[in-house]
């Protein structure tokens, strides 16, 4: 097993293998989008009821491939392993802003998200994330790779539980979301840590796209 996957918990702060930790997989935003896509928030963001809902600090902005739960840190280092055949057999992604909306769709929602696709209509995209679910269900575990269908976004606000949550008619008043590309070349495994406050996220490890789009094609679907 690779040096590096073993100090990655370490640098963690957590010396004690036994200790788990809150681990998902994501792809970070590019500078240059969480500028721009911060430029829409600020006018979209005001839409919702401050009184139901608590905004996703921009440097917090991710978009989610695969939640691990508690992981201790000799399965870490397992997952780390399966991550690294992610990024190996999965190529770099031409990503962009499509949409927003709530989930769920019916009923309170409870997040609201910015939708993102890629340039081959979401299958790329789509398959990195199942084969990063499918590095879960083999060292985590196995609820991973069955959990709900991938749906590619960025949470921008929580619902804070209120009976003043914000209904899907206030949709109608945001402006419409820029078209924003990026390319993301990699993807990182995060650590999260539950505050009063929010989250906070950890960047443990970074992989980097090095597969084709014609190797991939058919697996993870």
């Amino acid at each position: 097993m690779p040096e590096q996957h073993l100090l990655f918990l370490f640098a963690a702060g957590k010396d004690d293998y036994t200790v788990a930790m809150r681990l998902f997989a994501a792809i970070e935003l590019a500078e240059d989008v969480v500028g721009e896509l911060n430029q829409w928030w600020l006018m979209a963001g005001p839409c919702l009821k401050p009184s139901g809902w608590r905004a996703v600090a921009p440097h917090l902005w991710h978009l989610t491939l695969a939640f691990y739960g508690e992981v201790d840190g000799h399965d870490a280092d397992d997952l780390a392993e399966a991550l690294l055949q992610c990024a190996e057999e999965n190529p770099r992604q031409v990503l962009h802003i499509d949409g927003c909306g709530f989930f769920p769709g019916h009923g309170l929602p409870r997040v609201t998200w910015a939708g993102v696709e890629d340039a081959d209509q979401g299958k790329t995209l789509k398959r990195l994330a199942h084969c990063c679910r499918h590095a879960g269900h083999a060292t985590v575990r196995k609820r991973t790779a069955s959990e709900s269908p991938f749906r590619a976004h960025i949470t921008m606000a929580r619902s804070r539980g209120s009976p003043e949550r914000a209904g899907v008619a206030d949709i109608a008043l945001m402006p419409a979301v820029p078209s924003i590309s990026w390319r993301a070349d990699r993807f990182s495994l995060f650590q999260s840590i539950l505050r009063p406050d929010g989250p906070q996220y950890r960047r443990l490890e970074t992989f980097e796209l090095k597969g084709s789009v014609t190797g991939t094609r058919g697996k993870y679907v």
